[in-house]
């Protein structure tokens, strides 16, 4: 799930229902909340010639480093970046990349409750699911991912996953700046989730456990659905428009990394790493 073709045992041990199923409330006090992590691990993808993902720390407390941008030059879109495995058609498995730390790229993680506000928000355990770029199109460094919310049926016994907000930035267009992007989905209207190792190929699937998630080329942001109509090869006008498919993918859950392994103080130009995200306010 999220694939090579051989499982590892710590993804077939990973099928606790949350899209359909409530789980427990120490499924988030214990251990950090990592068995609500794995339960919710998204799908990533990203479409052929983009940066790919990276490891942002090499495992031993050292950062890594980040590349200069590009700036919409398409030949030059993938330069400084993890290459790409061969193609083998759509759904490639993005791992056991040359130069990287780790045989799967990491998500990186953090799980926190936050009351509710004067909004008519609800109590509420959300966990951030955060990937590292050496780049994106505009700047050197990029954080991109989600935070998924999960409210409780009964009072606080168990939770249940409601709604997943992008979380990040990207350059809206070089000369404009930046623009924050957090488009709040609500579960039931994801357009394509998966259970399992069975099912994860399927699309158009609902109501079940674990969200895939787009990563546009130029500026990795984080979409529910592809967009192949333009702007393979140049850099689109809105994030909306961003190029993006299936070529490539990988579960969350292969590699779950806890935030608490990135150093607070580590700078990233004008990426905000997870060590440094108010997680309630999404």
């Amino acid at each position: 799930m999220g694939f090579a073709k051989t499982v590892p045992l710590l993804l077939l041990a990973a099928k606790t229902a949350l899209g359909n199923t409530p789980i427990a409330v120490s499924d988030f006090t214990e251990n950090g909340g990592l068995a609500a992590a794995m339960a919710a691990a998204p799908m990533w993808y990203m479409a052929s010639g983009t940066c790919m993902p990276s490891a942002a720390e090499d495992g031993q407390g050292n950062q890594t480093n980040g590349v200069d941008a590009d700036n919409c030059n398409i030949n030059a879109l993938a330069h400084g970046c993890p290459q790409q495995p061969p193609w083998q058609g759509a759904n490639t498995f993005y791992g056991n990349v040359e130069g990287e730390p780790f045989s799967t790229i990491p998500t990186y993680w953090a799980s926190t409750f936050c009351n509710g506000d004067s909004s008519g928000s609800d109590p509420s355990y959300r966990i951030i699911y955060y990937v590292y770029f050496k780049k994106d199109t505009g700047h050197k460094s990029d954080w991109e991912g989600i935070v998924v919310r999960f409210t409780s049926p009964d009072g606080g016994n168990t939770y249940m996953v409601t709604t997943s907000t992008s979380a990040g930035q990207m350059s809206t267009t070089l000369s404009k700046g930046r623009l924050s992007i957090r488009n709040r989905i609500m579960t039931s209207q994801l357009l394509t989730l998966c259970d399992s190792d069975d099912d994860w190929q399927a699309f158009a699937q609902k109501n079940l456990d674990h969200g895939k998630f787009y990563f546009g080329k130029f500026h990795h942001s984080v979409h529910q659905d592809w967009y192949t109509a333009a702007f393979k090869n140049t850099c689109p006008p809105l994030s909306a428009d961003d190029y993006r498919n299936s070529d490539y993918q990988f579960w969350a859950a292969n590699n779950l990394r806890p935030v608490s392994v990135l150093n607070p103080n580590w700078a990233w130009g004008k990426a905000d790493s997870p060590a440094n995200q108010n997680i309630c306010s999404y």
